[in-house]
């Protein structure tokens, strides 16, 4: 489908195109006065623009002339649109700028996430073209609706990434420091020997106080693979996972590693290069086993790469270490697996199954005026609940977890029911695709010398994608606020450099 039909030519001589309509989106006679005066109803400065409708391009190269450090993402309809506008000279100069990205409307959502980095680019305007906008009155709502829902992920990555920016850059340094003396790879060895069992992933959801006899009564037949705030209840349980797993960069996390339990175990400890330092560095001094992985900040896989990426690799999907856990029972190539408390929900008003470190903080806190269920009514309304039935509420965060790991799985093709409150998987590909050959293991070599060698001899726009995070953190700091953006990369840099962070 197209919206436009040909190209004709103003009174001034300007090439402009016609829709199929007929009408034109710039003027006849003198196209370019018409984007003059759109352009001068833009006075304050952005760092990325939005222009629905690219037209003949005029109003886009004006804009860019303008605005010359700015990034300009232009969105038409179809792609057949884009590639018949790609016959006028202007648009196909502006597209070779790279400064203009042109998309339609079917990669809108994920041109936009690709190209808006708030923290690059700061504040975002948007732009709609009059004409444009009066032509395509009925693909408005998908428009508005597209654009809501995707600055709003936008919104809520940076969010995260302004409040942990400085945390995780701080702990990705000093665990790789642990990884290049702690890191074990006695966990390839144990999972190898392991794969006929059903691998078991427990998250912390309030339903696994009811499913946790599953695995109780017949241990031996299961890997268990829990996250870190299943991990403390399990063991008082006396139930000892195999890996225990922790994506988490919060301070509060090395709570979940306060058992005396943890040094009288076999159990095997991983850790994302970007989770808590303190509560890794604990676990190493224990004496656990400890092997270190990336989940996707790009600090961490920069350094990884730096030697040949010796630590795996697994995704965190919206950011829930249970997707985390998931995956590295895929890669490791078990072919059944369940998933117990995934509940992404709170259920009879309880957010977490027993003997979680919140009973004990909680509870040690508690008083009559201010009851443990007190604090546990206030993690659970901390944000608006939605309502699934009369046992069940959700969040809009609970949600997004849930449809992260459920695409997860599907893009994996891996099929799974739910029954009751445990998924239940069957992973076709499991060990054809193994990823931990126990002979072929050898010792990994890892080491932070390679990243800062390499750090040595780059520029900053080399280094500029590992340094994002830190720079919305900078960027949210009233101290840093009025700096521009080249000089907080290399305040970024500097601090990474210097390790004083």
């Amino acid at each position: 489908m197209r919206i436009y039909k040909e190209i004709i030519k103003a009174k001034n001589g300007s090439e402009i195109p016609v829709f199929v309509s007929g009408k034109t989106m710039e003027s006849r006679y003198n196209p370019e006065r018409d984007s003059e005066n759109l352009l001068n109803t833009i006075n304050e400065e952005a760092g990325f623009f939005l222009v629905l409708g690219a037209g003949s391009g005029i109003f886009l190269k004006q804009l860019s002339e303008k605005f010359s450090q700015s990034k300009i993402l232009c969105v038409e309809l179809y792609k057949e649109d884009i590639d018949f506008l790609m016959r006028l000279s202007l648009i196909k100069m502006l597209a070779e700028t790279k400064r203009v990205i042109f998309c339609c409307l079917e990669e809108f959502e994920n041109c936009l996430i690709q190209n808006y980095l708030p923290a690059k680019y700061g504040t975002l305007k948007i732009i709609e073209e009059r004409a444009w906008i009066n032509e395509n009155q009925s693909q408005l709502e998908k428009i508005k609706s597209i654009l809501n829902k995707t600055l709003g992920l936008i919104s809520a990555d940076y969010s995260v990434q302004s409040h942990f920016g400085k945390i995780w850059t701080s702990n990705i340094l000093n665990n790789a420091r642990l990884a290049e003396q702690y890191n074990s790879q006695a966990f390839k060895n144990h999972i190898s020997d392991n794969l006929n069992k059903t691998a078991v992933i427990v998250a912390a959801g309030p339903s696994l106080d009811k499913t946790i006899s599953t695995i109780s009564q017949n241990r031996n037949n299961y890997f268990l693979i829990a996250t870190d705030t299943a991990g403390q209840s399990l063991l008082k349980r006396n139930i000892f996972p195999d890996i225990i797993v922790s994506i988490d960069a919060q301070a509060v996390s090395y709570n979940h590693f306060i058992n005396r339990k943890i040094k009288d175990n076999k159990t095997i400890f991983a850790f994302d290069l970007a989770s808590n330092f303190s509560a890794a560095r604990h676990i190493c001094k224990s004496g656990n086993e400890v092997f270190f992985f990336t989940s996707g900040h790009p600090l961490a896989s920069a350094i990884n790469l730096s030697c040949n990426s010796p630590l795996p690799h697994y995704f965190s999907g919206a950011g829930t270490v249970t997707i985390t856990a998931l995956d590295l029972a895929i890669e490791a190539g078990f072919t059944n697996i369940l998933i117990l408390g995934a509940d992404f929900s709170y259920i009879n008003s309880k957010a977490y199954t027993k003997g979680t470190y919140l009973d004990s903080l909680y509870n040690k806190n508690s008083s009559k005026t201010n009851e443990a269920e007190k604090s546990f009514s206030s993690l659970m309304f901390r944000t608006e609940l939605i309502k699934l039935n009369q046992k069940k509420n959700t969040t809009q965060i609970l949600e997004a977890y849930k449809n992260s790991m459920e695409t997860y799985l599907k893009e994996k093709n891996i099929s799974f029911t739910r029954e009751g409150d445990i998924y239940k998987l069957q992973n076709s590909a499991g060990a054809a695709s193994l990823a931990y050959d126990k002979n072929s293991f050898s010792p990994s070599f890892f080491s932070l010398k390679p990243f800062f060698n390499k750090l040595k001899t780059s520029s900053i726009e080399d280094a500029e994608i590992f340094l994002l995070p830190y720079v919305a953190w900078l960027r949210n700091n009233i101290k840093y606020k009025d700096i521009n953006y080249k000089d907080l990369l290399k305040l970024a840099l500097e601090s990474i450099v210097s390790y004083n962070i």
